[in-house]
């Protein structure tokens, strides 16, 4: 949903039905997203399984639903499922996450025809472990870290943890701390070496997902719900408190958030003030376009100048 072709706002295709259903306000992914859809991009899937906690991901998902539903787009194409999840430990919410699920794995055996196979997950999940420690060993910053990191994204485990060699240190000696919004290219990781190091990066694609130790569904299930710095996290102040910690001792923290956020957003006005009452700096960017011009980009180093001065 984060990660559109490159050049698809200039040259992917706009359907007239979706123009007219979507408004201006909405987020930007998700409309992109609905234009796509429309014109059959994912008419070859099977499913499209949409993420509650995504803002953009809800979006899309009722949209998709309702313009299928009114006849606006045609019939065809993948089944739509909405995923949900509580990120908390009690007991009744991970009974919800269990039904959930349930229900998930049983429409994939629906649309697929095939059953879940427990021994293929835990190879599965065995090689994604191995994958995790590989990460583990990247630096937190630089752009060649962050390239690595996220290549993955489209490689086997296999071929990712071969290809891992963790690189040199780049940057210098000021320690920085990046959270916000997601950005899929080392943009600001670029520009912060010419200033400091980059020591947490708290952004989406900044992080390693939450690893599972077992194959057992509800060990998969706790270990996703107990992320911490997922803005859906309960309650509230266990995001707070990983933020904060997160963010360590850097020398300077960078925030930026998008457009439609309805979360990070409520946070950044306390974590300025631990920040700034340990004797740091933090930088506000306000929003992050998802591909940064060389405008935006002039004036985020300018900032970060001025703030290091």
């Amino acid at each position: 949903m984060k990660a559109p072709p490159l050049t698809d706002p200039e040259d992917g295709p706009m359907v007239d039905q979706v123009t007219r259903a979507t408004e201006d306000f909405m987020d930007s992914f998700a409309t992109r997203f609905l234009h796509r859809f429309a014109d059959g991009a994912f008419d070859r899937y099977a499913a499209l399984i949409f993420a509650r906690d995504d803002v953009a991901g809800l979006a899309a998902y009722q949209y998709a639903l309702e313009l299928r539903r009114q006849g606006l787009v045609p019939a065809r194409g993948p089944q739509l499922h909405l995923w949900n999840l509580l990120h908390t430990g009690s007991a009744p919410a991970m009974r919800f996450n269990r039904t959930e699920l349930d229900r998930l794995i049983a429409m994939l055996s629906a649309v697929l025809g095939a059953r879940l196979d427990l021994d293929r997950l835990a190879a599965a999940l065995a090689a994604e472990e191995r994958r995790a420690v590989a990460l583990a060993a990247l630096p937190p910053g630089g752009e060649t870290a962050f390239v690595a990191r996220n290549a993955g994204r489209w490689m086997t485990p296999e071929d990712h943890v071969a290809r891992l060699e963790p690189p040199a240190r780049e940057g210098a000696d000021r320690r920085i701390a990046l959270v916000g919004t997601a950005c899929d290219i080392p943009v600001l990781h670029r520009l912060c070496a010419e200033f400091g190091t980059i020591v947490a990066d708290l952004q989406d694609y900044g992080r390693i997902v939450p690893q599972p130790r077992t194959g057992e569904p509800l060990d998969m299930l706790r270990r996703i719900a107990g992320d911490p710095l997922c803005l859906r996290a309960a309650p509230p102040a266990r995001f707070t408190r990983a933020l904060r910690e997160g963010t360590g001792d850097a020398d300077l923290v960078i925030a930026t958030v998008n457009r439609n956020d309805d979360a990070l957003g409520w946070e950044l006005p306390g974590l300025r003030m631990q920040v700034e009452s340990r004797g740091g700096r933090f930088i506000d960017l306000g929003f992050l376009p998802f591909r940064p011009d060389a405008a935006w980009i002039d004036g985020a180093r300018a900032r970060v100048a001025e703030a290091l001065s």
